[in-house]
């Protein structure tokens, strides 16, 4: 085994990554599905997403070929949207052998069974530790330069620490984690919260009431951890809070972005054409509605971003329905 990682997606997150590990001389290759996806990149060698002057160097290699992308990595990367991974695994579940260390960078719960993708990597490649790669971080800002840090969170120490320290260089800074279901739910959730803020933000709200949202928005996401025997502590780290932060305010998030066109009155399925890529929130908050119901958790902001996504309400009804709700003590 020698120090080749493999991805399996070549997206923006993905190629940001491959950037990082091959700046400090790590062995990459990248499988890409989309042969239209994959033809722009071998021809250009660069990503709409991804800054002007930050090239995929040659030694990264880019393909459609999964077993040769596969064979001989020590480190496999899943970064494929989160209602595309359960295939993406059964794909590379042959291929991959017991020496591997499994990597998921992909944010969200899995659609059909309301799990989270590390318990899809692991029910779809037993006996391989899985390592949840998180945190707040923008691939366009990483691959500028900017200090940027994430969390490697595995109920397996080692391959934790593995991960941890084969990222780490430059500009990123990776630490190990123990609380793999509260880094998991606040890098899922924090998309749904984004999306909200974005709304309001579209809306042209103010600050007090962004900060009310973010800060009760995470009140939610916390209750929904907890249901889960996460740490609550771990939502006020790095991939709670922090991640929360970058995804609510950042130009080129995503989520926020199609909050901000839905809330000036644009159609949801128009904003999610125009977005060069998946908005995670949008699947999630599905998932994360259907969650709480199960453990009897209560999530208005969630609920109202589900209604303005697939029942049509409007923006400010939600808006009134949340400012109308019983007064509570805050640690309610």
């Amino acid at each position: 085994m020698n120090d080749k990682t493999a991805f399996i997606g070549a997206g923006r997150w993905a190629l940001a990554l491959a950037l990082k590990l091959a700046e400090k001389g790590r062995n990459v290759a990248l499988w890409e599905a989309n042969h239209a996806n994959l033809a722009r990149l071998l021809a250009a060698r660069k990503h709409p997403d991804l800054p002007e002057r930050v090239v995929i160097p040659d030694g990264v290699k880019a393909s459609g070929d999964l077993p040769a992308a596969l064979a001989g990595a020590e480190l496999v990367v899943f970064a494929v949207p989160s209602d595309a991974l359960a295939e993406a695994a059964r794909l590379a579940q042959p291929l991959i052998d017991s020496a591997q260390t499994i990597v998921t960078v992909t944010k969200g719960i899995e659609p059909a069974t309301l799990k989270r993708m590390s318990i899809v990597l692991k029910d779809m490649l037993r006996n391989k530790p899985v390592v949840v790669l998180a945190g707040p971080a923008i691939p366009y800002d990483m691959a500028l330069g900017d200090p940027t840090s994430l969390l490697a969170a595995s109920d397996d120490e080692p391959a934790a620490e593995l991960v941890r320290d084969a990222f780490t260089g430059g500009n990123l800074r990776v630490y190990s984690h123990s609380d793999v279901v509260g880094v998991e739910l606040g890098a899922a959730l924090k998309n749904v919260i984004a999306l909200a803020a974005g709304i309001a933000d579209g809306l042209g709200l103010g600050i007090n009431a962004k900060a009310a949202l973010l800060s009760r928005g995470l009140a939610e996401m916390i209750r929904l951890g907890i249901a889960f025997n996460a740490n609550p502590m771990t939502f006020a780290g790095l991939s709670g809070m922090g991640d929360l932060i970058v995804t609510s305010f950042s130009d080129r998030s995503r989520n926020h972005a199609l909050g901000v066109s839905i809330g000036k009155g644009e159609s949801v399925k128009s904003a999610c054409t125009s977005l060069t890529g998946v908005a995670e929130g949008v699947t999630t908050a599905r998932s994360a509605r259907a969650l709480a119901a199960r453990q009897r958790v209560e999530m208005p902001i969630t609920e109202e971003v589900c209604r303005i996504l697939f029942e049509g309400a409007a923006p400010r009804d939600s808006i009134e329905r949340l400012l109308k709700r019983r007064p509570k003590p805050e640690n309610g």
